[in-house]
């Protein structure tokens, strides 16, 4: 998106949309912290409260919005541009919020809240949908004697392009009707050799089914022949979105003293409490006889 600065079709200012999908841990944009960081709508649960909390000592504006993600196999995750294609269950007529723009004073707090409207075209009982509340920051575009400030010289002919930062915080709504279950897995375990020059690595698939997502802890660690552990990889926060049945990991180790052919490898996954879920999957990769290598 281009914005005119003020010199007719000459100085321009680029707004730059820097985006942090966050599943965990505390939220942030551009001076603006954001708590809860994830939610999870369901049961007796039909309303929820985002606090917005200015920490610079300028007003800021921030836009408010739903957005819509795809998870890939790999965890990559892709902004959806049509609803109309797809398995996902997306909450774009599920869930209400206000408002939708704001202006909040340096050291200042904002409210955003959250409403669940049940849909009553059809059955939604043992349904999971999904949304991201988008919390967008709206820059001050410079005006053009500031640019010329800056750079001085600017052509008859030519033009000035300042890019100009928009930071974009999203924030998981999990919305569950009835009681959605899921199933967990962990399956295609394995050690991988990938080929000359690159180190072993641990490949494994983490498969969901059913309805509603998995949300939780995941623990690599490598066991060598006499015991001792180095932990090979900790996420929190990870996520196997519906409808997707797998979500797979590859993970080769930084220390290059770990041997994945001699001892054993644990993959430990447990849903956490804020999940919504008490599920857990757990396995032992053994690496291949000599002989099978």
């Amino acid at each position: 998106m281009f914005v005119p600065a003020g010199k007719t079709g000459k100085d321009l200012a680029i707004p730059c949309c820097l985006v942090g999908l966050l599943l965990a841990g505390g939220a942030s944009a551009q001076g603006v912290s954001v708590a809860p960081s994830r939610i999870v709508l369901d049961g007796s649960a039909r309303a929820a409260t985002v606090f917005l909390s200015n920490r610079s000592n300028e007003a800021e504006t921030y836009r408010i919005s739903l957005a819509f993600y795809r998870m890939e196999e790999d965890g990559t995750m892709v902004r959806v541009d049509s609803l109309a294609t797809g398995a996902e269950n997306f909450a774009a007529g599920v869930l209400r919020y206000s408002p939708r723009r704001v202006v909040i004073p340096g050291g200042g707090s904002q409210t955003v809240r959250l409403l669940v409207r049940r849909p009553a075209d059809r059955d939604v009982d043992d349904q999971e949908f999904r949304a991201h509340l988008s919390i967008c920051s709206v820059p001050t575009v410079p005006r053009l004697r500031e640019i010329e400030e800056v750079i001085p010289d600017v052509p008859e002919d030519g033009f000035v392009a300042r890019p100009v930062a928009s930071v974009e915080t999203l924030v998981p709504v999990i919305i569950r009707f009835g009681h959605p279950e899921a199933r967990l897995g962990i399956s295609a375990a394995t050690i991988l050799d990938q080929g000359a020059g690159e180190r072993r690595a641990v490949t494994f698939s983490l498969d969901r089914s059913g309805q509603r997502s998995l949300y939780g802890d995941l623990t690599v660690t490598h066991v060598d022949p006499l015991g001792r552990e180095t932990r090979l990889y900790y996420g929190r926060g990870i996520a196997v979105y519906t409808p997707n049945p797998r979500r797979v990991f590859t993970i080769a180790p930084e220390d290059p003293g770990v041997d994945l052919l001699a001892g054993r490898v644990i993959v430990d996954y447990q849903e956490t409490p804020d999940g919504g879920g008490d599920l857990q999957a757990r396995i032992e990769i053994r690496p291949p006889h000599p002989d099978e290598r």
